[in-house]
């Protein structure tokens, strides 16, 4: 027992890896945030006592996934350090051990999908912590497979969708200037309408010999979700104020702090994206004020793929939030 450890490493390393047939950025959100991760987790599963908070934070680092269970024992994650679609480095604890162990996980882009790997590596003490670890490593490595084959099969099996969602973050939306119209429908009638307000909007521009200084937005002003209408302010930023005309007028907007995310891939699938926002603003415990923003940053009339198209999507936050 006092011999074997000297010739075991000082640090405890364990690594899995499998192929999953999605891109990095379909992955690596859910890992990052630990959102829906009690769906796929190896040991949660093995103990049905086992309760479990999940506590996203915006760009993921100072996120949080911590267990509670009869077998299981207790323990906490902290993501530490992200690269987007690449990387991502955690702490984690067991009990009440004061110094964590590291977990990383790495996403490789290969023919098809990704490569995923999930490593896990502690320093662990002489005699009694490295012959633990001798035995710890075989039971470390087969979780690990577990749980990558059960993330596989989670991601699969979920409807495939060309869009993705970027880092979820708090930010500040600078002050604008703009020429608006208003409208109202549902989502299934309301890309019709902008398309003919826009047009609207860009020719009273042109009369008044205004400059546009950003993509063309959609204000939403309200939902309704019992019938999906929605009252919204189509817009266009220009540098100066116009004068109204018609159905076309003038709108100052004030500097306000929302809650934002770039969403890639068509504008049918935003549901996908506002699904996300909305987990991540209950899980924050944010106020919003119930409008929203989607800025078209891409002109579909230059860009043919829809899965290229880049949408910021906003929500305004209520000042308690700041």
């Amino acid at each position: 027992m006092l011999i074997v450890p000297l010739f075991t490493p000082a640090t405890a390393e364990v690594s899995a890896e499998i192929e999953i047939a999605l891109d990095p950025a379909q992955i690596f959100p859910s890992v990052a945030s630990f959102v829906n991760r009690n769906l796929w987790d190896p040991w949660v599963a093995s103990d049905s006592t086992t309760g479990v908070k999940i506590d996203p934070k915006p760009g993921y680092v100072g996120s949080t996934y911590a267990w509670d269970g009869e077998k299981l024992g207790t323990g906490r994650m902290e993501v530490v350090s992200v690269a987007e679609n690449e990387s991502i480095t955690s702490s984690l604890w067991f009990g009440d051990v004061d110094t964590p162990s590291v977990i990383d996980w790495k996403f490789e882009p290969v023919n098809g999908g990704t490569r995923a790997v999930w490593s896990f590596s502690q320093e662990t003490r002489y005699p009694i912590g490295r012959l633990g670890m001798i035995f710890g490593k075989i039971f470390l490595k087969q979780s690990f497979e577990t749980g990558l084959a059960n993330l596989k099969q989670y991601l699969e099996s979920m409807p495939q969708s060309l869009s993705s969602l970027g880092t979820i973050t708090i930010a500040t939306q600078n002050s604008m200037e703009a020429m608006v119209a208003n409208g109202a429908g549902t989502m299934e009638t309301i890309g019709e309408q902008l398309g003919n307000l826009y047009g609207t909007i860009m020719m009273e521009v042109g009369k008044q010999q205004l400059q546009v200084v950003g993509a063309p937005f959609v204000h939403y002003l309200d939902y309704d979700e019992t019938t999906g209408h929605s009252n919204y302010v189509a817009g266009i930023p220009v540098l100066a104020p116009g004068e109204n005309s018609g159905e076309v007028y003038s709108i100052s907007y004030a500097e306000m702090e929302i809650v934002r995310a770039m969403h890639t891939g068509p504008y049918e699938e935003f549901s996908n994206s506002y699904d996300l926002m909305d987990q991540y603003i209950q899980s924050n415990s944010l106020e919003i004020t119930g409008e929203g923003f989607e800025h078209y940053l891409t002109d579909p009339g230059t860009e043919p793929d829809p899965a290229k198209w880049q949408t910021l999507i906003a929500f305004p936050l209520l000042s308690d939030n700041l």
